[in-house]
């Protein structure tokens, strides 16, 4: 026993020294966590530490699973691994249309709850049957809703449409019918192709809407059939077929069951019979036994250990009439263990509920400790526990962070950005209530008058929140806050908060991409907004398990002494023109006790600083406000204002209020902002003048919420540095105080929308309080920020009327001096896209609208580097599914034929990723160029989808996942200065664009260069500019088409013979036709560099030079470590520039310490002919 205890001890001290030492090597490690791991900062990251454990213990427990494949996005691979252990087979369903079984992606279509999407059945016979396996639905009636297209012709004997059920597939037996002599439902105007799939072009036939409820024998049943019988029907567009009072009664992810299940395979000896699982331990481990808990055993099968995942080695050899529950000695070494499965049982399929890998090494995480609360304010993120309702095993958690992001960082389920591994991760799992705990003590002894409180900043999507098993409030919706007095409940010793987060009420099904389409957008999950309804899919996201669900922002004690002050709000009269302001300073205050208060609050702006008593009524909250008419100290100011970028100097003061020992500190911006127009022709005007929105649409943060300050702050940066103004938060999917301190930062205005996706998108929510108790608090929680330009109640459509009513009456009272529209799309704004590469250029030119168009865009390839982080090497050519897994689709708003017939145009057809790649570059800088350039014609604004991706997608963004800026991020940033050149192709003139650029005298030059970069025309005139307009300054010349089949138009703008705007145009005898270049020699450039480091910021200097006598064209830097991998984030001064004989560039970069994995930077160089 004495030996026993001794080897015990010395376990526990071996991991005790292994963790102390990771940890004491990252607390010292100066550089962030790696390209596209976020947070990326160190000390941002809140997620456990994971050890190796030399301990004998289950190796696989909550670690990696991946399967060859699985039978649905329930019974993945992650459930073998859960510790969840069942002997009952899990549920599934099976729709299929005529005896033929639909896809995965389909087959919830006509019960997911969006009445968008259908299932075609075609014949004037037709039938669907769902088939529930190891479940059943409870019905007493067929809600149906579809719509039939027909020959008016042949539809002369009326309908029928049976519901029927079975027992065994075999005998059916009906327990439904609606029938009559006339036609179904009603008759409408619009006419359809009688064929579904518009493959050809054929009649265009009426169509009638059916929505009718048919009455059912009531029962339970796991066989159902509808049968539709019409004559002269062509096909029927079911989109709802709901046996339940909605999605939920039939998806099988709302009935959980853990185990792994495969595909079926169709017939025995199927080169589908041939299935693998294995899971990752994290490290290199010991392997003694395997236990297997099968449901469908396997009639041969191996087991099988690997070091990479790749080359596998045979440990065992599964017997061959083995038990259920398996226990297997073994001897092996290695990081991956293997389930090979090459026979079938009678089932047809594989089945396993738990995968123990019992040894020693492996990665496990740390557990939680005590937290000490000492001070007034304790952030709670660290030492958190997480466990999925239901069960009784614990992890460790990340806070703040999503139940998805906690699995993620214990190494529970694989990265779910690269590849489609998404979809190894379970649905049903994650569709669940999750419990978090966290413990803490009190380091000091409370004053008799101070009360301490839990402040809870974003929970998705409910919570209830218990302290030492007592209730103390709960949250309602993901974006309010929660703020609860805890002090009676405290206990000596320890405190445990428990908070148990609620699942969303309606999920919908997943939306699976493939080479062709991304699905339909959005969906049921919008009846629960606020939530972050993106989560449930769209054509730039994809379907993300708990749908975000959890503690995703900040947690923390404080404490105070009964009265709290909050949410602070600015706002500025200027004496325009002169910029004297008159400031009303205004807070929020809280009475906590059951006591009436009269208090002095104190408040400062600058060195401004001003006071009054106040009085509260017992649990009074009210806003109180120093009027500039009753404080002289407030009036007629000089002070610094805030402006937005190119417009001025985002200048922020240091400002506050504080009451009775309560403090609230915040940047406060000097700004006076106006609004003309909302309703016909929205106008914005920031201390007096005309403000012209250019920037982009943000749809979400990152995929599973894991920005913190260091990534919003490269991201606005970023879109400084492209000379943007606005950022839209489409749908109101950011919630983070740092995106917003960012935007104030960098004068980057802010369009925020509210949970409100387009009518088509999503059906409105059902809880309207709670959507405007989220509203009004969102409105109080950033209405301090400068940045604020704009509200706005719905994406392409408008509010329910009474959200609408109730929006518009909260923005005015809540935050004064903003504007709110109804509609994204409507009224005051255009917008509706278009999302893909047009015909033309001109394209853009011939179709503005004169007003702030708010969606614009095209796809935006990123570089191969990029792409090969998240694409599986067998992915990355030709192109495919996997490219269609991150967006990249032939149909649907990318569609990206149009983006392959504009290269094929251009330059011919891609033989291979790198060329396909490097060609893209080309139109991404051309077509963003065009968009934003042909904007300036009204200069009213634009906002492009997207500027911002949250995950690794190859289509709408400037910059990558990655934060490497594409080709279209120097083209935007060109486009978008303040003072600009360029080429309208439309009228063919060349204008000078003045956004904000000041009072100038200009020479503007236009020089025509053949394609060896021998400038064979040149014409140039003096030109007078003031703040915002567009002129014409000159015409280009005609340039004889049947001399020269390509040619470079170069503009430049002087002031005092220095180059303040120049922008580079290639110009082809027929419109975008390129090929002439593929006749170039190929080149190379001189280019020295010189690196110097400050602090935590390097500077680059690269002077590159064309000493050839061929232009060299869309020339790419490309910053690297002495290692071999990128340096991101960068920027560059410019990048993808073409450079003619004898010329010389200079280029600035600059990039962070942090971000250089102490690697010595090296310089590559690239270009379409280098």
């Amino acid at each position: 026993m004495k030996t026993r205890n001794h080897h015990i001890l010395t376990i526990i001290a071996i991991a005790v020294i292994l963790f102390t030492s990771i940890q004491s090597t990252i607390a010292g490690n100066p550089y962030t966590r790696g390209i596209g791991k976020y947070p990326g900062k160190v000390e941002e990251y809140k997620g456990p530490q994971l050890f190796r454990d030399s301990s004998y213990h289950n190796l696989a427990l909550m670690h990696t699973a991946m399967a060859s494949g699985s039978e649905s996005y329930d019974l993945t691979a992650q459930l073998v691994t859960d510790g969840i252990k069942t002997t009952d087979m899990p549920s599934s369903i099976d729709v299929s249309i005529n005896d033929s079984l639909l896809s995965l992606r389909d087959q919830a279509k006509t019960f997911d709850g969006n009445i968008h999407s259908y299932n075609t059945l075609t014949g004037e016979k037709t039938l669907i049957q769902y088939d529930w396996r190891n479940m059943s639905v409870h019905t007493d009636k067929l809600k149906f809703n579809a719509i039939a297209i027909y020959h008016p012709e042949k539809a002369t004997k009326g309908f029928a449409i049976r519901v029927l059920a079975s027992d065994d597939g075999k005998q059916w037996r009906q327990i439904g019918k609606v029938s009559s002599a006339s036609l179904p439902g009603t008759a409408t105007e619009q006419k359809l192709s009688s064929d579904p799939n518009k493959f050809e072009a054929k009649l265009l036939l009426p169509l009638r809407e059916v929505d009718m409820t048919i009455p059912l024998v009531q029962g339970h049943y796991r066989l159902l059939r509808v049968e539709l019988e019409m004559q002269g029907c062509a096909y029927w567009r079911i989109f709802e077929n709901l046996f339940t009072d909605d999605e939920t009664g039939m998806i099988p992810s709302y009935q959980f069951g853990s185990a792994w299940v495969s595909p079926r395979v169709a017939r025995f000896g199927d080169k589908a019979e041939t299935q693998w699982i294995y899971v990752d331990l994290g490290d290199k481990a010991e392997v003694q036994k395997i236990v297997l808990h099968w449901l469908q055993r396997p009639q041969e099968g191996k087991v099988q250990v690997s070091d990479d995942a790749k080359n596998w080695t045979d440990l065992l050899n599964l017997p061959a009439k083995g038990s259920l529950n398996e226990v297997l000695d073994c001897r092996g070494r290695g990081r991956y263990v293997r389930l090979l499965m090459t026979r079938v049982n009678q089932s047809r399929q594989y089945a396993l509920s738990e995968l123990e890998v019992w040894g020693r090494n492996g990665l496990t995480a740390q557990k939680a400790q005590v937290t000490k609360f000492t001070g007034n304010r304790v952030e709670l993120d660290r030492n958190w526990e997480l466990c999925r309702k239901g069960s009784d095993h614990w992890i460790s958690a990340t806070v703040p962070g999503t139940v998805l992001a906690s699995y993620l960082n214990i190494g529970a389920v694989p990265d779910n950005t690269y590849s489609n591994n998404m979809r190894q991760i379970s649905e049903s799992y994650f569709n669940s209530n999750f419990y978090y705990r966290t413990r803490f003590t009190l380091g000091r002894k409370l004053d008799k008058q101070e009360h301490i409180y839990i402040n809870l900043n974003g929970i998705n999507w409910r919570s209830i929140v218990k302290i030492n098993g007592k209730t103390v409030g709960r949250t309602d919706g993901a974006f309010i806050r929660g703020r609860f007095d805890i002090t009676k409940m405290l206990a000596k010793g320890e405190n445990e908060i428990f908070i148990e987060v609620v699942k969303n009420e309606h999920i919908g099904p997943v939306k699976e991409k493939n080479e062709f389409s991304t699905d339909l957008n959005g969906g049921v999950l919008g009846k629960d907004n606020p939530s972050f309804h993106a989560s449930i899919g769209w054509d730039w996201i994809t379907s993300t398990p708990g749908r975000d669900m959890g503690i995703w922002n900040h947690v923390f004690l404080s404490t105070d002494k009964g009265i709290h002050v909050s949410d602070p709000l600015l706002t500025t009269t200027l004496q325009l023109p002169d910029t004297l302001a008159t400031l009303q300073p205004t807070v929020n205050l809280k009475n906590e006790t059951g006591k009436k208060i009269t208090r002095e609050l104190t408040g400062w702006v600058g060195d401004i600083y001003f006071k009054k008593t106040v009085t509260l009524a017992p649990y009074e909250q009210k806003d109180a406000s120093f009027l500039p008419q009753e404080t002289p100290v407030l009036c007629n100011r000089t002070m610094r204002l805030w402006w937005p970028n190119g417009y001025g100097e985002p200048y922020l003061y240091d400002a506050g209020f504080a009451i009775d020992g309560d403090t609230v500190r915040y940047k406060a911006g000097i700004r006076q902002m106006e609004y003309r127009d909302l309703d016909t022709d929205v106008k914005l005007y920031i201390n007096g003048k005309r403000f012209v929105p250019l920037g982009g649409n943000w749809g979400f943060s990152e995929i599973n919420l894991n920005y913190r300050k260091r990534e919003y702050d490269v991201a606005l940066k970023y879109h400084r540095d492209m000379n943007m103004t606005m950022v839209r938060n489409w749908v109101g999917q950011i919630g983070d105080k740092e995106f917003f301190e960012a935007c104030d930062r960098y004068g980057i205005m802010v369009w925020q929308d509210f949970w409100l996706a387009n009518p088509w998108d999503g059906p409105n929510p059902t809880h309207e309080d709670m959507f405007m108790a989220n509203a009004d608090d969102v409105i109080r929680k950033i209405r301090q920020h400068p940045s604020i330009a704009l509200y706005c109640g719905r994406n392409e459509g408008f509010p329910p009327q009474t959200l609408d009513a109730l929006l518009a009456k909260s923005t005015k009272a809540l935050h004064p001096q903003s504007g709110y529209i109804p509609s994204s799309a409507d009224k005051g704004v255009s917008g509706h896209g278009p999302y893909r590469i047009m015909p033309s250029d001109t394209w853009y030119y011939n179709r503005q609208s004169g007003k702030l168009h708010s969606e614009r865009g095209i796809p935006n390839v990123p570089s191969f580097e990029s792409m090969s982080r998240m694409l599986a090497p067998e992915d990355m050519w030709p192109i495919g599914k996997g490219w269609g897994q991150h967006d990249f689709t032939m149909k649907g708003a990318p569609d990206a034929v149009t983006f392959l017939e504009r290269m094929d145009t251009m330059f011919g057809k891609a033989s291979n990723a790198r060329q396909f790649i490097k060609w893209s570059q080309w139109i991404n800088y051309d077509s963003h160029r065009s968009m934003y350039e042909s904007e300036h014609k009204y200069r009213k604004g634009l906002l492009i989808w997207m500027t911002h991706p949250c995950w690794p997608s190859a289509i709408w963004q400037t910059y990558d996942y990655y934060f490497e800026p594409t080709s279209a991020y120097f083209s935007i940033k060109k486009a978008c200065e303040p003072l600009h050149i360029q080429f309208n192709p439309l009228t063919k003139d060349i204008e000078l664009v003045n956004i904000a650029g000041g009072k100038h005298t200009l020479s503007a030059t236009a020089e025509y260069l053949d394609i060896s970069g021998k400038v064979f025309a040149k014409d140039e005139i003096e030109v007078n500019t003031h703040d915002d307009e567009t002129q014409q300054i000159m015409k280009v010349r005609p340039v004889a088409s049947d001399s020269i089949d390509v040619w470079f138009l170069r503009l430049r703008l002087l002031e005092s013979n220095k180059v303040v705007s120049e922008n580079t145009y290639v110009e082809s005898k027929q419109e975008n036709n390129f090929k002439a270049l593929h006749t170039m020699s190929h080149t190379s450039v001189d280019y020295t560099s010189d690196f110097s480091k400050n602090g935590n910021e390097w500077m680059g200097k690269i002077v590159i030079t064309n000493n050839s006598s061929v232009p060299a064209l869309m020339v790419r830097l490309n910053l690297k470590g002495n290692d071999g991998e990128q340096i991101l984030p960068v920027i560059y001064s410019d990048n993808y520039f073409h450079l003619m004989p004898s010329e010389s560039k200079t280029i600035t970069i600059k990039w962070n310490n942090e971000d250089s994995r102490g690697c010595k930077p090296v310089m590559e160089v690239s270009g379409f002919n280098l």
